[in-house]
């Protein structure tokens, strides 16, 4: 896995710098060592994106224009998971490229820490499940008021739209699911169900955790983040409850393969979150699986097609593979 990785950040680094020069990445580590007065070394895992380096306790990334950072925006996001998330601070820039330095959040990825976190019967991921729910408790209980907020109507007609619009492109299978879901949305827009900032791209390698423990000592990549209605990145708990992208040998496709007691360590999760968030009534439970459902059509049931456009996942999208298989593991009634 170390191998395979470093070939993949050594291409990730390498078209980076291809792509925004004249800036090097010489220049990029000798910035990051004037911010931290330490020496720069690239992190393992690098994003398309933007390149990173860890410098002593601190992170230094450099970011395209395109994908630069609402610092103002992101200081409510961390407001509402305090502790977790790394507040990045502006640095200027270097050449075109937008540079930030936060927090070192310590441990590792999730995905460099499989094999402890899944050993004995996955004893050590019990406590990052647990930590992982009082994660998202603390949007529930820490969002600022502040926090800008948008328009719950607009919120909902868009929803309604690219619901429609999944179900009319979709395998009939997933019908009855969204058959359901859809009259359900004005309850998690209404105006007594929190709006919170959701991290938009919670896999593996942005959840760090302590190897020896499974504690969980942070969040990265917090760019794509939307305030959206509680619930919305719940979904993404199944990540952890599994190996994605897992090759199965009777269908030869890619696939999310649970571990065998994910039905127990699910129920640990809910358990703790429902415990962290004060207590949830059975409305409220209700309305945390309908966003729950909500973010997982979102996240995993488009494609994009060769001019950007946003259509429906079909059967040979690895996205659509992966939604089939948590709804299967889920959703009673889905096959």
């Amino acid at each position: 896995m170390e191998k395979s990785l470093a070939a993949l950040a050594a291409y990730q680094i390498s078209n980076f710098f291809q792509a925004n020069g004249p800036t090097t990445q010489a220049e990029c580590d000798d910035r990051a060592q004037s911010i931290t007065g330490q020496p720069a070394t690239p992190t393992r895992l690098q994003g398309g994106s933007s390149y990173t380096v860890l410098a002593g306790n601190q992170v230094v990334q450099f970011r395209t224009p395109s994908a630069s950072l609402d610092l103002e925006f992101l200081g409510h996001v961390h407001t509402a998971y305090a502790g977790v998330m790394p507040l990045p601070s502006d640095e200027g820039r270097l050449g075109e490229l937008c540079v930030y330095s936060m927090p070192d959040v310590g441990g590792v990825s999730m995905y460099l820490a499989r094999d402890s976190l899944y050993a004995d019967g996955c004893s050590l991921l019990r406590r990052t499940l647990a930590d992982f729910a009082r994660f998202f408790a603390s949007a529930w209980h820490k969002t600022p008021a502040t926090l800008p907020q948008p328009d719950r109507a607009a919120l909902q007609s868009k929803y309604l739209t690219q619901l429609q619009q999944l179900k009319a492109g979709f395998p009939p299978r997933f019908g009855s699911v969204l058959q359901q879901l859809i009259p359900r949305i004005k309850d998690i827009t209404a105006n007594n169900w929190r709006l919170v900032p959701n991290h938009g791209d919670l896999l593996e390698n942005n959840i760090h955790v302590d190897a020896l423990t499974g504690a969980l000592t942070g969040v990265c990549d917090w760019a794509d983040t939307q305030t959206s209605p509680f619930g919305m990145s719940v979904g993404e708990i199944e990540n952890l409850l599994g190996i994605p992208k897992a090759a199965n040998k009777q269908t030869g496709r890619n696939e999310h393969t649970y571990h065998a007691n994910h039905g127990e360590l699910r129920a640990l999760f809910y358990d703790e979150l429902y415990r962290a968030i004060g207590g949830a009534s059975p409305y409220d439970r209700e309305r945390i699986e309908d966003a729950r459902l909500l973010g997982l059509f979102f996240m995993y049931g488009w494609r994009f097609d060769g001019d950007g456009n946003q259509l429906p996942a079909g059967e040979d999208d690895a996205s659509l593979h992966h939604l089939d298989a948590v709804l299967r593991a889920t959703c009673d009634g889905f096959h």
